[in-house]
């Protein structure tokens, strides 16, 4: 096949539809105003029963100033008011038309100026939103560049930070980041001033949505100017006399700005880069803590001492978990981490909730601990002995640390509230071994039963074993084969569950296999319906599932987004999923994120490449799709090309396959005629049997695909697309006959049913 003959890709679209976007915002903006009204509800009665006011300015209602100077929110004066330029009524050359058409002209001068502003900042919300999902620095450069308006950048640098505001510190981080790199480059500094002096006027109303507003703008105040994106006299805007709100971020910053070694505490305000902000490099950190205290050191002031530099209190569970883990895998460190827990407890650098959620991560996955270490029951019983000789786990809630930590601390003498007796007093007469009839009970030899409900609990960990030896092996015809003997398909929506939050903790590798998997399993073992149950359970543990993995939404987001461009779930999953989420769990950004990454410019392409490589490069695939119907077009073998196809794993791209299939009958009807055609029949009807021949090969490939479930209708649909948009030069490859090539495999795939008729 001639390389000329080459359909030229498709221009680079939103994967989303308007149709589907639309529709996706708008389930997010009721959601948004259901979160709002329950916000407002929850603001309401905290003011209530406080008994506090909404504070007022003195300064004020800041309505326009005389002449039209402006004051606080207020547009000001657009055009010069000088004595120079204003009309004098006295004047005997005063003219009333030239007065109404000075006013004229200002309304439609203020009148453009307001739609540009709209317009510029619906334009950077979207901007912004796509920035923290993406993390893409050159696509925020790219999208300023083109909508201009550099006057108008102050607007741009007040999104991001109120936008932050309200985020984790991974998006303030990404943030103060994104300010240092667009600085004097690409946005002036003026501007940059402009819009921190904006929010500064702003205060006020956001410490309503944002309680902690001042002590966060410190920071990204002080960081500015530690990044010298600010100068240090940008505290001369801030009005102490404002109000209460304005005098606490002078006074946070003067104070933070004034202390010693100020500059590395503020540039790591947000926990800085590695250790506080990335995963991995956090948990590594803790790692190393713990195995150097427990190996030789057993210096507990040290080990508290590396704690306090992590600078990590909201992740403290993650020390209580690994420490529980190591004096289960090990007996001989109970000692030792029990007087470790026990200081950082006491002394309050390890917060009673904190202990509490360490507890109970280890206690709730028990059932899945057993099945690497048969006796990790009974050491964890032992391990709550020893942690109740030494009072550690006294003053926690029983709600807080879970029926199995509850039940096990009931069982070693600790009161932890009536719910904790009950459990206890139930763990009292359910220690058993595990086995099938009893759903997998963990043994403790003290009375301690973790277990889940029959079958249930059996599935899971069967689930949970063949997703890590998948891990492996990379087999997942032996996933299906296992998933398919369990002979229990209601349960495949906890399969889904389960093996996206396994991979989750892991690298983009597993990640990548987890996401072939689900494109292999569904729908021959897993249905649509399961895989949208499964997803929409994983959505609504969001909140749960980043205790464990503080980038859970991000990373759920693009697992979301792959599975809708895998074609696993419809777009409209996306609206629907909406109604069934709490308005103020994480799962509705999760929702979100997907929703912007499908609606950017080339969205599909980074998320079938989300996980970095896992999946061949486009030129690969395409190149790949290419040969394997040129050797179709000498072998005429379908199940070869089918095999190819799927091999490849790039679902989104299928329609190359489509592509290359009609240029070949192209290629096939020219060189057929090319010889004959002044000895074509006058009638035509010799014609018509030659163009149903060389299309039939074709034909023939593109039905087996499609009744395959190779080749979506989507897929078939856009191929043809292409085609058509490039008949012109298929026409001047192959001459007339490309037109009739083309209208013949769409009436044939029509009336056959492998084409859609739209």
């Amino acid at each position: 096949m001639r390389d000329e003959a080459v359909a030229p890709a498709p221009a680079p679209a939103p994967f989303l539809t308007e149709e589907q976007r639309a529709a996706l915002d708008q389930a997010l903006r009721d959601k948004a105003q259901e979160q709002a009204k329950a916000r407002a509800a929850a603001n309401h009665k905290a003011a209530a029963a406080s008994g506090e006011r909404k504070s007022r300015s003195v300064k004020g209602p800041g309505g326009a100033k005389k002449g039209g100077g402006g004051g606080k929110y207020t547009w000001g004066s657009l055009l010069t008011t000088g004595a120079e330029d204003e009309l004098d009524r006295n004047d005997p050359n005063y003219d009333s038309e030239e007065d109404e058409k000075h006013v004229v002209l200002m309304r439609n001068h203020q009148a453009a100026l307001k739609q540009e502003v709209v317009a510029y900042k619906e334009a950077v919300r979207t901007l912004v939103e796509e920035y923290f999902s993406s993390g893409s620095v050159p696509d925020v450069v790219e999208g300023l560049e083109e909508l201009g308006a550099s006057h108008l950048a102050h607007y741009f640098v007040k999104r991001l930070i109120t936008t932050a505001l309200d985020r984790k510190d991974r998006e303030r981080e990404m943030a103060s980041t994104l300010l240092s790199g667009l600085y004097a480059e690409v946005i002036a500094p003026d501007q940059v001033a402009k819009g921190f002096s904006s929010l500064f006027a702003a205060l006020p109303d956001l410490v309503l949505d944002v309680p902690d507003a001042p002590e966060l703008l410190c920071r990204f105040v002080t960081r500015a100017i530690i990044d010298d994106v600010l100068p240090p006299a940008i505290l001369s805007h801030i009005d102490p006399e404002a109000d209460p709100s304005s005098r606490d971020l002078r006074q946070r910053c003067e104070t933070q700005l004034a202390a010693r070694h100020s500059a590395e505490k503020v540039l790591r305000c947000w926990g800085g880069s590695g250790a506080g902000t990335s995963h991995a490099d956090t948990k590594a950190a803790i790692s190393s803590l713990l195995s150097e205290y427990l190996g030789a050191s057993r210096d507990v002031a040290e080990a508290a001492r590396r704690l306090r530099e992590l600078g990590v209190p909201f992740f403290h569970h993650e020390l209580v978990k690994q420490a529980l883990l190591a004096a289960i895998d090990s007996p001989a460190h109970v000692d030792s981490v029990v007087a470790l827990l026990g200081r950082l407890s006491s002394t309050g650098e390890v917060s009673a909730s904190q202990l509490a959620k360490g507890l109970r991560r280890v206690a709730d996955n028990l059932a899945d601990a057993v099945l690497d270490n048969p006796q990790a029951g009974e050491r964890f019983a032992a391990l709550m002995g020893a942690a109740a000789a030494a009072k550690l786990f006294n003053e926690l809630d029983a709600e807080d640390v879970g029926d199995n930590a509850a039940a096990a601390l009931s069982a070693a003498g600790v009161a932890v509230g009536s719910a904790a007796a009950s459990a206890g007093g139930a763990a009292s007469t359910g220690a058993s071994t595990p086995n099938a009839s009893n759903g997998g009970a963990v043994p403790s030899g003290h009375g301690v039963s973790v277990a889940m409900p029959p079958g249930v609990s059996a599935f899971k960990a069967a689930a949970l074993a063949a997703v890590r030896e998948y891990f492996d092996s990379q087999d997942s015809a032996e996933v299906a084969a296992r998933l398919s003997g369990l002979e229990e398909p209601g349960l495949h929506p906890l399969f889904v569950k389960a093996a996206v939050s396994l991979s989750l903790d892991r690298k983009d590798r597993e990640r990548e296999l987890v996401s072939k998997l689900l494109v292999a399993l569904t729908p021959s073992v897993i249905s649509h319906g399961a895989l949208a149950a499964g997803f929409t359970r994983l959505l609504a543990a969001a909140d749960d599932l980043v205790l464990d993995v503080p980038d859970a939404v991000h990373l759920l987001g693009l697992f979301l987004g792959r599975a809708v461009v895998d074609e696993l779930l419809p777009p409209a999953f996306l609206t629907q999923v909406l109604s069934s989420l709490d308005a103020e769990g994480l799962g509705v950004g999760v929702v979100r994120n997907a929703g912007i990454m499908l609606g950017a410019r080339h969205g599909t392409e980074r998320l079938v490449n989300c996980w970095h490589g896992g999946a061949l490069e486009l030129g690969a695939v395409r190149q790949a799709i290419r040969d394997a119907i040129a050797e179709y077009g000498t072998s005429s073998d379908v199940a070869e090309v089918a095999r190819c196809v799927r091999d490849l794993d790039a679902a989104a791209y299928n329609h190359e396959v489509v592509v290359a299939a009609v240029e070949l009958a192209c290629n096939r009807y020219h060189g057929k005629t090319a010889g004959a055609a002044a000895e074509a029949p006058a009638n035509g009807h010799g014609g018509d049997a030659e163009l149903e021949a060389a299309v039939a090969p074709v034909v023939a490939l593109l039905s087996a695909l499609s009744a395959q479930g190779v080749v979506s209708s989507t897929q078939m649909a856009a191929g043809m697309s292409r085609i058509r948009a490039a008949v012109e030069q298929e026409v001047m490859d192959y001459g007339p006959a490309a037109r009739r090539v083309l209208d013949q495999l769409v009436a044939t795939g029509r009336r056959d049913g492998w084409m859609a008729d739209s």
